[in-house]
């Protein structure tokens, strides 16, 4: 290289090496979590699974099926994972929706799906639904007596997924009277004209030792009138009310209280069934015992289940019994006018409140579920 040259090139390595640092600030890449999750496609629905994070913590994890269940889980210590608790619905799609942020503030949400394998019905469904039956309108006392076809394998499970909806609002709750029968029953009488739709849940559901739920099972009850007639025994009249309104007064002639059953049970009742025509018939009593009676009657409306009426009895009317003295084995006598009205105007589920008698009314006696406070009510679920 010339000597010219090399003198220009020192020259500006000695400029370079005298120039003062150029000056600005430093911006450090930020840390972005990293969320993983090893669930996968035909999940297990038995096994849990887990969410983990890298360069960061978990703040929020949300699982939801596409049957609009919620899956629990728990976060460890240092919230760098969290993982499944309990069993998932089978055959359904899960959304897993989370949230992670780094030390520096930087957030990643995360959202991925994942389908459990499916389960086949292990013949645990609903058998019947009563009082339900095509076209009929029921009263505002109505109980949802639910029957199974095989005894609920955890009782707790299985009513979790009984759903009753009314289209008025209501609070009401559950009582299993046996491992596969379930009752349904409201704090105050249903509000009548409303449709109330009773659901079971149970396609995909686990419902306790390997019991698996088939298809979802769906029942409607159309509430009629608020029909409430109330028996007074020491007045011997029943008032009914349609709407709440006074409807009829009608003279009646309860229990007779000679002996112990004889007495007509105070406590509300509820309609359950109606014959034009029934054969009345002595309980516990063989024709030629002492006591034993047959007697043919009609307008018989049902209110309990050990035998108590409200039916026309033109004997009664004929000794002047109706309005003035009971002289009945337990039934409540009416002049066949007024029991045939009261007949035709009755649904099943309609409350008849009786007062004035010693023998009180068993809640297990046909419908007697209104003979139960609430909360003792309450005491019957499983949850």
């Amino acid at each position: 290289m010339p000597a010219r040259a090399l003198a220009v090139l020192s020259l500006l390595l000695m400029a370079g090496a005298c120039a003062a640092p150029q000056t600005g600030t430093f911006t450090p890449a930020p840390i972005v979590p990293a969320v993983s999750m090893d669930a996968v496609e035909d999940q297990d629905p038995t096994a849990p699974f887990t969410l983990s994070v890298v360069d960061g913590i978990l703040e929020e994890v949300n699982v939801t099926s596409d049957r609009s269940e919620t899956i629990e889980g728990a976060f460890s210590e240092d919230l760098t994972s969290w993982t499944s608790e309990g069993i998932m619905d089978a055959g359904s799609t899960h959304t897993v929706v989370a949230k992670a942020v780094s030390s520096d503030g930087t957030v990643t949400e995360f959202e991925q799906q994942f389908t459990t394998q499916a389960r086949e019905s292990s013949g645990f469904e609903v058998a019947d639904v009563t009082p339900v039956a095509e076209g009929e309108e029921v009263g505002v006392g109505a109980p949802i007596i639910v029957t199974f076809t095989e005894d609920a394998p955890d009782r707790a499970a299985v009513e979790r997924l009984l759903v009753v909806e009314s289209e008025k609002g209501h609070e009401g709750a559950w009582r299993w009277i046996d491992d596969d029968t379930v009752i349904y029953r409201t704090k105050e009488y249903w509000e009548g004209h409303q449709t109330v739709t009773f659901t079971a849940d149970f396609e995909g559901e686990f419902l306790g030792d390997d019991t698996w739920g088939g298809e979802d099972y769906t029942a409607q009850l159309k509430i009629g009138e608020a029909n409430i007639s109330r028996a007074d025994l020491d007045s011997h009249t029943m008032t009914v009310e349609v709407d709440g309104e006074v409807a009829k007064e009608i003279p009646i002639s309860g229990g007779s209280g000679d002996e112990w059953e004889y007495h007509t049970a105070t406590g509300t009742h509820l309609v359950m069934e109606k014959f034009e025509d029934k054969t009345m018939v002595s309980p516990g009593r063989q024709e030629g015992d002492e006591g034993y009676y047959s007697t043919e009657v009609k307008w018989a409306t049902r209110i309990n289940a050990s035998g108590e009426f409200v039916h026309g009895a033109p004997w009664a009317e004929e000794e002047g019994r109706l309005g003035n003295w009971n002289g009945s084995h337990g039934c409540l006598n009416a002049s066949l006018a007024d029991a045939e009205w009261f007949f035709h105007m009755a649904q099943r589920g309609d409350p008849v409140e009786i007062t004035g008698s010693p023998r009180p009314m068993p809640w297990d006696n046909g419908w007697g579920y209104w003979v139960m406070s609430y909360d003792e009510w309450k005491e019957g679920s499983a949850l």
